[in-house]
């Protein structure tokens, strides 16, 4: 008897030596979310490095790397690295630059994508993470000073960070991505939020790059038709055309795939109805501050959207993405 409580005392000692537990996922992802537009790092397939994932320890504390971040999110703050850091190398061999939306993580697989939602005014962007850290108690993550700028970011605003997980084949899954439509642009960075001096006298920049000054609008090129009666039941047919075909009644849900971003209304509905007459498929333009995006969709399966996705990469060597509902 007096054995056996020596051998669960041992037992206790090494289960209580295990720290730095894994933050509690959750076990589902809820659907019946407003969609919005989330910038930043494009999220693509990368292997995981295969030196830099494994459990390992620091500072007396033993860490162990998340094995399927499909689930992972995690609520907590940031800490920010600037030009202090500039050109150190990461755990998976890059030099870190402070201008690029990238993150340092101490458990999530590396490289990998989460998006970071600011809980003070739901601003959202996706970043690389791709270095381990930070070692700063109270702080879940590290993220470079271009992405805190941008999210408007202070020592003490609590952040989320959702996981996004990208398969083989390109698709995007994970908590990350319930409720976002991602901008695949690089140049389409969102500016700090038009909020002014903050409670600490914080200012706000103004000139970072946005959608409405990083890619100006095509005016049409047209003079303006006269307005006699005969006219103007003549001109628009030929107008109204292209508009009505990229506005066809589709499913509401579905597998998407984004196959490009314009800045003309004129030619991205040209390349719409070219690829909808080529693959037989649905389409649509989503409008954002000047920019239409083309999407075919939505599917209702993934293996279709991969399948077009592939079409467009064979028969027009055009590159895109798959967006998950």
């Amino acid at each position: 008897m007096r054995l056996q409580w020596i051998i669960l005392g041992i037992t206790a000692t090494l289960l209580a030596g295990c720290v730095n537990e894994e933050p509690k996922q959750p076990t589902n992802v809820p659907t019946n979310v407003q969609t919005q537009d989330v910038l930043g790092a494009e999220p693509h397939y990368e292997p995981y490095h295969p030196t830099a994932n494994s459990d390992y320890q620091r500072n007396g504390q033993q860490y162990q790397v998340v094995r399927d971040p499909s689930q992972f999110s995690q609520v907590g703050y940031a800490s920010i690295y600037g030009t202090e850091s500039a050109g150190n190398m990461t755990a998976i061999g890059e030099r870190i630059n402070p201008a690029e939306l990238t993150a340092a993580h101490p458990t999530l697989p590396i490289p990998s994508y989460v998006r970071i939602t600011n809980m003070m005014n739901g601003r959202m962007m996706v970043v690389r993470v791709n270095d381990r850290g930070p070692y700063v108690q109270g702080k879940s993550i590290a993220l470079s000073r271009a992405t805190a700028d941008r999210l408007n970011l202070m020592p003490t605003t609590r952040i989320k960070i959702d996981a996004i997980q990208v398969a083989q084949d390109g698709s995007l899954s994970g908590p990350g991505t319930v409720g976002s439509n991602f901008i695949k642009q690089s140049y389409a960075l969102p500016g700090r939020p038009q909020l002014g001096a903050g409670p600490m006298g914080t200012p706000v920049m103004e000139n970072l790059p946005t959608p409405e000054n990083a890619l100006p609008v095509q005016q049409p090129s047209e003079p303006m038709q006269p307005t006699m009666p005969d006219m103007a039941l003549k001109t628009p047919e030929p107008e109204t055309a292209p508009q009505a075909a990229a506005t066809e009644t589709v499913p509401e849900r579905g597998f998407l795939v984004q196959a490009g971003a314009i800045s003309s209304q004129d030619n991205a509905n040209k390349m719409l109805n070219d690829l909808k007459n080529q693959f037989g498929v649905p389409g649509r333009l989503q409008p954002y501050n000047g920019i239409y995006r083309v999407q075919l969709g939505p599917f209702t399966n993934r293996e279709k959207a991969v399948e077009i996705q592939g079409r467009l990469q064979s028969e027009r060597n055009q590159a895109s993405m798959v967006v998950a509902p």
